[in-house]
């Protein structure tokens, strides 16, 4: 049922999910070597190489998650291609998350300790990225929960109120 559009996805997608296998298990099968096979050392940094590693494998899943195809059950015949992961948005957050954890993991291995702060830039930016989505609310929401409701009045009001102005004038000058 599927147009070769979606036959295109379907294998750019299995390219991108190919690369991301190969890159994520060399990143870490690499890091875990050179740190406990040859240093025989394990990190200081193990909650935070555990917790960025779980990161890394949430979006990485995500990523195969959101790239896999629907086939009917019947026929076997491709329905829906999976979605585009060259597309921008939450895809490419995740894409950002799981290229500076492994590189974070290779630099860790090969350099020093103090790499893993690379990490701290993907909090940073998803910060900001939110931080984009929702300030219009929080601005709109300060706005109107900070003002008063002004009571707009009519023409007909307000020209009402002009005449009563210019009686009181008018009388308050008589006397």
């Amino acid at each position: 049922m599927a147009g070769d559009s979606a036959k295109k996805i379907l294998q750019r997608n299995a390219r991108h999910v190919s690369f991301l296998h190969k890159f994520v298990s060399v990143s870490f099968l690499f890091h875990f070597i050179v740190r406990v096979v040859l240093h025989r050392s394990i990190p200081i940094w193990t909650f935070h190489t555990s917790f960025w590693s779980l990161a890394c494998l949430f979006c990485y899943r995500s990523l195969l998650k959101h790239a896999k195809p629907t086939y009917d059950l019947h026929t076997r015949e491709l329905l829906d291609a999976g979605a585009d992961l060259s597309q921008p948005g939450l895809t490419q957050y995740y894409y950002d998350c799981v290229y500076v954890t492994c590189a974070s993991l290779w630099l860790t291995a090969l350099v020093s300790d103090r790499f893993w702060y690379l990490t701290y830039f993907v909090v940073l930016y998803g910060a900001y990225a939110l931080w984009g989505h929702a300030a219009p609310y929080v601005r709109n929401f300060r706005n109107a929960s900070s003002n008063e409701p002004e009571e707009r009045e009519s023409k007909h009001e307000k020209r009402m109120r002009e005449r009563r102005e210019r009686r009181q004038q008018k009388s308050a000058g008589r006397r």
